[in-house]
């Protein structure tokens, strides 16, 4: 895959590199400062002779608690940083780590930006659920007295398999098991190569199942056909899916409710295909296809009707 410059759901810019073995999806946005202490420069400037210390302290401690309430977020939820769009939903958690992240800037606010209206950001997980680190206090929050594990991959591997035992077996059954517990290993794909990382079930627009597979079979579509008419029309839906993903973005679960149970029946049995990764009967790989192509159809006229 080549590198691209794409807009994600939440109209900031980001980049996806390409990489021999791993679809990581990483991005770059700019979300600037806001420079507090200019108001508080600004009102010393302007202050009258007649302007007392005590006047000062009140106008000092106010800036403080301004500043505050922008980096730190309140009570109630958390802060729309300068940058970000105001039609668009900030992540479902109020932890230190998004708080920080959100006016952070550049990779490490993209993070944030990938992770927003994720299929963990809508289960209410939040970084550290997965990163470790400290929640009560920002200072410590990476120290390794808390397990902060920042991105060592293996580690992140272990991670996945500790909620995701069932998928974990299942891959282990298979052809493309690796023991990630002993070292990285890119000839094996790992859970974020299909399914990303701070983005699982929100993926940037060109990303594609098909790329992921072609990144180790050369000649994919020639050596596994079956697998291969599962996976172009596995990417078909998901271009329909990210559609409906974007239209319900500000809702609890951005997927309708009549497509709930469809949807979970067809990602289970799509998953256990690829996760054991084993012969494929022709038979099987057309009717899943074909039920893959029908849910697509099926969302695609929701869209046409909202």
């Amino acid at each position: 895959m080549n590198e691209a410059t794409v807009r994600n759901p939440s109209g900031l810019v980001t980049t996806v590199h390409g990489h021999p073995f791993m679809s990581i999806l990483i991005g770059a946005t700019s979300l600037v400062f806001t420079a507090f202490y200019v108001v508080a420069l600004d009102a010393e400037a302007n202050a009258g002779p007649s302007a007392v210390a005590g006047e000062s302290d009140v106008a000092a401690e106010a800036e403080q608690a301004d500043q505050c309430e922008f980096a730190c977020g309140d009570d109630e939820g958390l802060v729309r940083p300068e940058g970000w769009p105001e039609d668009e939903p900030l992540p479902t958690v109020n932890s230190n780590c998004t708080r920080c992240h959100l006016t952070a800037g550049r990779e490490l606010t993209a993070a944030v930006v990938h992770f927003t209206r994720s299929a963990h950001d809508i289960n209410e997980l939040t970084c550290n659920d997965c990163h470790g680190g400290n929640t009560e206090d920002d200072i410590t929050a990476h120290d390794d007295e808390f397990d902060f594990i920042g991105t060592k991959l293996s580690t992140h591997i272990a991670t996945c398999a500790d909620c995701h035992y069932d998928e974990a077996e299942e891959i282990e059954e298979g052809p493309h098991a690796w023991d990630w517990s002993e070292r990285i290993n890119l000839e094996y794909p790992t859970c974020i190569d299909c399914h990303g990382n701070h983005d699982v079930g929100n993926p940037a627009g060109d990303l594609t199942l098909l790329d992921v597979c072609y990144d180790c079979h050369d000649d994919f579509e020639e050596d596994f056909p079956g697998y291969a008419q599962v996976v172009e029309a596995n990417d078909e839906y998901w271009q329909t899916m990210m559609r409906v993903r974007r239209h319900n973005r500000l809702q609890a679960d951005p997927i309708p409710e009549e497509f709930v149970d469809d949807v979970a029946e067809l990602r289970t049995e799509t998953m256990e295909l690829f996760h054991h990764a084993g012969k494929l009967a022709d038979d099987r790989a057309a009717a899943l296809a074909d039920k893959t192509d029908r849910m697509r159809e099926a969302l695609a006229a929701w869209l046409e009707e909202q």
